[in-house]
């Protein structure tokens, strides 16, 4: 059954007002998706966007742009982490190989407010970060936000992007690039930006209000993005390079009846054809919290398979890939989440494990065969459920280590992995109760930790030997 913007908001407001925040575990919804709402904005999410599925190209960028577009494909990023969770299977997982295993240098980046949960993006020598504001609440005057590019180098600002933030849903969806072009989604349109000079390219308008919290993927010639609605929320396969639409995805090609799209889409080329990955949440026909997973053929918009989980929470984070499986979590409003396990061939179940309710999305070892998790909020107006960090089997979901109700970990922080670390953060607890004050290497392997800062800790992006994080203070940390 599907439940209108404002009956959600409604029910956040209520539970605000009459529950105490001791019982905060309890409550049949919180205070998550939305960090400021403006009341008239939410109440026309219905309403379509003006211009809605359409392109604008801005002809003397694309004039100055078009020798820099590559003819070839990209397979694999190196040493850079150029998308959420580093690259198209959003597995969380670098290959650099000499991070610092103990006491590492620290560089403080003040130079403008960052966004708090959002995963920086580098390639290129570039450091894409939205900034604007610290921490996770939106202010209520806020207009609009940037998109940064720093030098990776040197750490000074290269460009700002302005994009505009009018409807206030306190997006925290990170940028993605290509590395001839950036693109981040804000309110209801995708920006295409190049890279080198931060001119814009072109821009794409959603057939709904705004996106929120799932960034755009880039895999093959494509940039994928999404809205964000009670009815009618759609996923877009656009043209990286011209923004060209090639088709929707919404709940009229299926016949799972989704509520809201919020992921960060995965993807993978097999045997020359292309997949991407979706996930939606709202609730089943008895009312029941249910989660919803989708492949989709690249070339025709079409449904592989979709899988309809009920009863044990909501499919609001992103899926994660390894060679024959698919990985998502949940989040429950009342209980603890799980982390479930999918053929990837036919979307058959493969296992599932209760953890921490959670946003976050997995973060994949396959060379030994491990999956991490990171879920619960450690307090702030909307309460506490105990926080954790986990560490599973790929084969059989039974558990190697985990860290539990120590503060560490949260639902917005997804763990990050590289040269036998988990990267991960503790929750500030504070008026930016959704953010990061501390940063933590584990051992990867044992769950020990290894080496600890007093700040940073959002969701961690792995680069050339370097570790890039967020903290609640809108400041950006680099460790090497």
């Amino acid at each position: 059954m599907k439940r209108t913007m404002m009956l959600l908001i409604a029910a956040l407001m209520v539970l605000a007002i009459c529950v105490p925040a001791a019982m905060a575990a309890d409550y049949p919804q919180n205070g998550q998706f939305i960090a400021f709402y403006d009341e008239d904005q939410i109440a026309k999410d219905s309403s379509s966007s003006k211009d809605g599925g359409t392109t604008f190209v801005n002809p003397d960028a694309t004039k100055k742009a078009t020798t820099l577009v590559s003819t070839v494909t990209r397979t694999d990023p190196g040493n850079d982490w150029p998308q959420f969770h580093r690259y198209v299977k959003n597995a969380g997982n670098s290959p650099c190989n000499a991070l610092p295993q103990s006491n590492p240098t620290v560089y403080d980046f003040d130079d403008r407010e960052v966004i708090g949960t959002i995963n920086p993006v580098i390639e290129n020598g570039k450091i894409l970060v939205l900034t604007g504001y610290s921490g996770f609440d939106e202010p209520q005057a806020l207009t609009e936000i940037n998109l940064t590019c720093i030098y990776e180098n040197n750490m000074t600002v290269a460009w700002d992007f302005a994009l505009p933030r009018t409807v206030h849903y306190g997006s925290w969806s990170s940028p993605a690039t290509d590395g001839t072009y950036a693109y981040a989604a804000s309110d209801n349109k995708l920006y295409c930006v190049n890279l080198a000079t931060g001119t814009e390219v072109w821009n794409f308008t959603t057939l709904k209000s705004a996106s929120c919290n799932g960034g755009p993927t880039i895999g093959g010639n494509y940039v994928f993005c999404s809205d964000w609605d009670s009815s009618n929320c759609n996923y877009y396969c656009l043209d990286k390079d011209d923004g060209g639409l090639n088709w929707i995805f919404n709940d009229s090609c299926t016949t799972k009846d989704s509520g809201y799209f919020q992921a960060t889409p995965a993807y993978e080329s097999v045997s020359g054809n292309e997949y991407v990955y979706l996930t939606g949440w709202g609730y089943n026909n008895v009312s029941q919290q249910a989660g919803y997973l989708y492949k989709v053929n690249v070339a025709t918009g079409a449904e592989v398979w979709s899988v309809e989980e009920s009863g044990k929470g909501a499919f609001c984070g992103s899926p994660a890939l390894d060679c024959s499986n698919v990985y998502v979590t949940s989040y429950d409003f009342s209980t603890d989440g799980y982390l479930f396990k999918y053929s990837k061939r036919n979307g058959a179940s493969a296992g599932s494990v209760q953890i921490e309710r959670t946003d976050a999305t997995p973060a994949i070892d396959t060379t030994n065969g491990l999956i991490y998790v990171s879920g619960g909020w450690n307090g702030g107006d909307w309460g506490s459920t105990p926080p954790g960090v986990r560490c599973f089997y790929t084969n059989n979901l039974t558990q190697k280590w985990g860290r539990v109700n120590e503060s560490m970990g949260g639902w917005t922080c997804s763990v990050s992995l590289g040269d036998g670390l988990a990267f991960v953060g503790k929750e500030s607890g504070d008026m930016n109760s959704f953010c990061y004050n501390t940063t933590y290497a584990l051992n990867a392997l044992t769950g020990e930790t290894e080496w600890s800062y007093s700040q940073g800790g959002a969701t961690a992006a792995i680069a050339n030997d370097k570790i890039y994080t967020v903290g609640n203070n809108g400041h950006l940390y680099r460790f090497s």
